[in-house]
């Protein structure tokens, strides 16, 4: 049933412009794999702070490497104290 679970998973991921390649329940850090397009790296940023906001939490951009038609782009759940403490 998990197996199943996964595989509907990967297949409808891999339909998506954009791809959330790591997160874990106990880490903070979020890293996508996406076309290299305004809308696609828009739609990435708006997946990343809804993630974020689950945890009350605001999506900080850590990272973000492309390629003409790859990106892969790193972000961050952090507390907002710690937005405002360390001026991010």
């Amino acid at each position: 049933m998990i197996i199943r679970a996964l595989l509907l998973t990967l297949l409808l991921a891999s339909c998506a412009d954009n791809l959330l390649v790591g997160f874990g329940e106990d880490t903070n850090y979020l890293t996508f794999d996406h076309a290299n397009s305004e809308q696609v790296i828009a739609d990435v940023r708006a997946r990343a702070e809804k993630l974020c906001k689950q945890r009350k939490q605001v999506a900080i951009k850590t990272a973000s490497v492309c390629s003409l038609a790859r990106c892969t782009t790193d972000y961050q759940c952090v507390d907002r104290e710690e937005v405002i403490k360390d001026g991010l």
